[in-house]
């Protein structure tokens, strides 16, 4: 079975035009059923390519009663290497390396104090929008702990009216029988009349904004404020008016989401089923009514939105940079506000010759001032922002290469 499994990995590396390689192998016999292998990379000879790719198979083997090995069970391994969270000082002078994981995963904040980071990566490759099983994780940036989860985890829950909502910022639903959960204090169990069509996070934290109907429900669903500490709810009939959104892209049932700001908890659902023109409101807090929201962006665009801490300043996506209706800024890249300021940071790529040559920039654009600077050049194609320290002074950034300081 050794041979079987170092000729075909040669073979594959042989094979023109792939780009598959021979690893090392380390063979170790657990039993007479059971060899565990282990395989280690040589190291990448060259830029060109970000993964690298390599097949097991035993293809060809006979058993110790003679029967032979088929060719199904080959397993195609695609390796990429694993992101990591850097800081940045917003004077671009430090920059600091902050994990060492040692798997792939996308990753995201759920907390704005940037403690929780959810990890999430796909059980199998495809170089295709294929939607396979995914594989959840929770990472303590203060501890450096990660803990694994049975179950799939989401920061907007869609699902039975049975879940549980974890204060750190993410949702999971009832688990099966006999799958056995993390424990944490954090977690709370919700129970609420209906199917939930989406559910978020107040902005404390301290509470739940829900869409609820039936789970064939398709349009106008009940409002629910569900309080976290105390089990109770406040339910507004119909109050979420329109048609449950659904993916421009593949057109997928989405889950409604609330953007909340502490002030107004801000939705969108559409005006029809098939179309992609919204019906826009929000929770008013103050005083516990739904009322109409109409930002400046056109009604058959996403009406997704970053703001700035006191609320002054929006960014959104398919519109640009406003003051209440005034605009300041076309929509730039990839960015986010640093808390506590009128500053947006936004990246965009410089001028290069090849593709292979890509680099970005980090830019700082004032909203008060209306002046733009470079924050940091020459940043690898593949980095992409995470956030920004509460007081503003640090940008968190995931990229698979070192960032020279």
């Amino acid at each position: 079975m050794e041979a079987a499994i170092r000729k075909h990995a040669k073979e594959e590396a042989a094979r023109a035009g792939l780009g598959f390689i021979e690893p090392g192998f380390a063979f170790h016999w657990a039993n007479n059923r059971q060899l565990q292998v282990l395989v280690t990379l040589p190291e990448q000879k060259t830029s060109e390519r970000d993964w690298t790719e390599y097949v097991l198979s035993a293809a060809g083997a006979k058993s110790a009663k003679g029967s032979v090995i088929g060719d199904s069970n080959a397993f195609h391994a695609v390796v990429l290497p694993p992101s990591q969270i850097w800081r940045i000082s917003v004077d671009g002078k430090v920059r600091e390396k902050l994990t060492d994981f040692s798997v792939m995963t996308d990753m995201e904040f759920l907390d704005r104090e940037q403690r929780y980071v959810l990890q999430s990566r796909f059980t199998k490759y495809c170089e295709c929008d294929a939607r396979f099983p995914m594989l959840y994780s929770i990472y303590d940036m203060k501890t450096k702990q990660r803990t694994s989860y049975p179950v799939e985890l989401t920061d907007n829950y869609r699902g039975e009216g049975v879940f549980f909502a974890d204060r750190r910022g993410f949702f999971y639903a009832q688990p099966e029988k006999g799958t056995t959960v993390p424990n944490s204090d954090s977690v709370t169990r919700v129970q609420v009349q209906g199917y939930v069509h989406g559910a978020s996070f107040s902005h404390d934290r301290k509470q739940l904004l829900m869409a609820v109907g039936r789970a064939d429900q398709k349009k106008d669903l009940d409002l629910v404020v569900y309080d976290l500490g105390k089990g109770t709810e406040k339910r507004l009939p119909g109050a979420v008016k329109g048609w449950i959104p659904t993916s421009e892209f593949n057109g997928e049932v989405l889950p409604v989401s609330f953007h909340d700001d502490g002030r107004y908890a801000t939705f969108a659902m559409r005006s029809e089923e098939a179309g992609f023109v919204e019906i826009r409101q929000r929770y008013d807090w103050k005083s516990g009514k739904v009322i109409d929201w109409n930002p400046p962006v056109p009604a058959d665009s996403w009406s997704g939105y970053v703001q700035s801490t006191d609320g002054e300043y929006q960014m959104y996506w398919n519109a640009g940079l406003f003051k209440g209706n005034v605009q300041l800024m076309d929509t730039r890249g990839q960015g986010l506000w640093l808390p506590g300021t009128h500053r947006y940071l936004f990246s965009e790529w410089e001028k290069a010759a090849q593709e292979a040559d890509l680099k970005q920039s980090l830019y700082l654009f004032d909203a008060d001032t209306k002046q733009q600077s470079v924050l940091v050049s020459g940043l690898p194609a593949g980095l992409s922002l995470l956030g920004a320290s509460v007081d503003g002074k640090w940008l968190y950034v995931i990229t698979d290469r070192t960032l020279a300081p």
